[in-house]
C-alpha cells in the first residue's frame, strides 16, 4: 500500500519514546493520519483550507494519552502532555476534541470529566475526529462498521446515541467538503 505518511516526524518519534506509547497505539495513530492525510489533501484540492501539516501531526499524537489512560478521559490526558510538552493550541484541540465526534460540556460533567466543550470546531479537528472513527486498531473500516461498533456497547447508551448523532452529522460534513464516501 503507498503511504501518504512517508516519515513520522521526529518530534513524533520522541514523543512516542519519551512516554513509551505502545506499539499498537503507534501504529493505529498511523493508520488514523494516513486516512486523515487523504482527506484534508482531498479537502484542499477542492478549494477548503485546511492545514494538512496540523492534521498530520494531530493525528500522529491524539492517542499519546493513552501511554496513560485508555478509558474515556485519554483524549485529555492527550491534551495535557501536548500542553506540557509545547506543542501548539491547534495541535492540542485536535487531540482534545477527537473522541468519538465529540463530547459536549453537559454529557462530560456526566460522564465524570471536566466540563468543558470538547466538541471538534475547526476542519482540522473534524478531520482526526472523523479519521479515528473509522480506524479500528490500525485497519481502516466504513462508516457502517463504525456504527455497528456503537451499537454492541451495552453500557451509557444515552451517550452513544447522541455520538452516533454527531457522528452522521460529522461524516455528511466531511463527505459534502471532499466529495468522497465513507
Amino acid at each position: 500500500m503507498f503511504s501518504l505518511i512517508h516519515v513520522i516526524p521526529e518530534a513524533v518519534e520522541a514523543l512516542w519514546e519519551k512516554y513509551n506509547l505502545p506499539e499498537n497505539v503507534r501504529r493505529h495513530c498511523r493508520a488514523v493520519a494516513e486516512l486523515a492525510v487523504k482527506i484534508a489533501r482531498t479537502a484542499k484540492a477542492r478549494g477548503h483550507d485546511v492545514d494538512i501539516e496540523a492534521v498530520k501531526l494531530g493525528a500522529l499524537l491524539h492517542d499519546i494519552g493513552r501511554a496513560f489512560s485508555h478509558d474515556v478521559d485519554h483524549f485529555i490526558r492527550s491534551a495535557e502532555i501536548l500542553r506540557k510538552e509545547n506543542f501548539g493550541e491547534k495541535i492540542v484541540r485536535i487531540a482534545e476534541r477527537h473522541f468519538s465526534s465529540g463530547i459536549t460540556a453537559d454529557e462530560a460533567k456526566a460522564l465524570g470529566l471536566p466540563e468543558k466543550d470538547f466538541i471538534p470546531e475547526t476542519l482540522e479537528e473534524k478531520i482526526v475526529a472523523f479519521a479515528d472513527n473509522l480506524v479500528f486498531g490500525d485497519r481502516t473500516e466504513s462508516f457502517e462498521e463504525f456504527m455497528r461498533r456503537l451499537d454492541e456497547i451495552k453500557e451509557k447508551r444515552w451517550i452513544v446515541e447522541r455520538s452516533k448523532e454527531r457522528a452522521i452529522r460529522l461524516k455528511n460534513e466531511i463527505e459534502e467538503i471532499t466529495g468522497l464516501k465513507f
